[in-house]
């Protein structure tokens, strides 16, 4: 008596059945694992082209408030060597102080201008740099609303 158990044995139909499936199983996987990295490629492409729109955007906006900033250095600096100019020639204290008082005057008169007009440069820096963000969200959100509804 032999203690080996009988394995039932597989016709030859049944293994190509068998192996068949296994093939079309590994096929389905290979092409949605290919799918979800076409899908995971195609947002991460949309991520670098909304960074790269609100770079350049902010980049954009900056340079407008360094250059601005740069005038108004310009413009204060070019104020005071005039004020300068003004006050060295005074002979008469009275003079000098009227003329120091209106300098500041005028000069806090400017700032708060100029103060006011980087202020507006820094909001379009702000609104502009989240804009691609904002039409990203969205576009995502409404698509998301999309699918939830069919």
């Amino acid at each position: 008596m032999s203690s080996k158990k009988a394995k039932p044995e597989m016709n030859t139909e049944t293994q190509a059945q068998m192996a068949n499936q296994v093939a079309d199983f590994a096929q389905k996987t290979v092409d949605q694992a290919q799918a979800a990295f076409e899908k995971v490629s195609e947002v991460a492409h949309g991520n670098v082209q909304l960074i790269d729109a609100a770079a350049n955007a902010y980049k954009n906006r900056l340079t407008d408030i360094q250059l601005k900033t740069m005038e108004f250095a310009q413009l204060n600096m070019n104020a005071a060597f005039a004020f300068a100019r003004k006050f060295v020639a005074v002979r008469d204290p009275a003079e000098a102080m009227t003329l120091n008082q209106s300098f500041f005057k005028d000069q806090a008169e400017a700032m708060q201008r100029q103060a006011t007009e980087l202020n507006e440069l820094s909001v379009a820096l702000a609104k502009e740099s989240l804009k691609p963000v904002q039409e990203s969200v969205n576009k995502s959100f409404g698509s998301l609303s999309k699918a939830m509804a069919a």
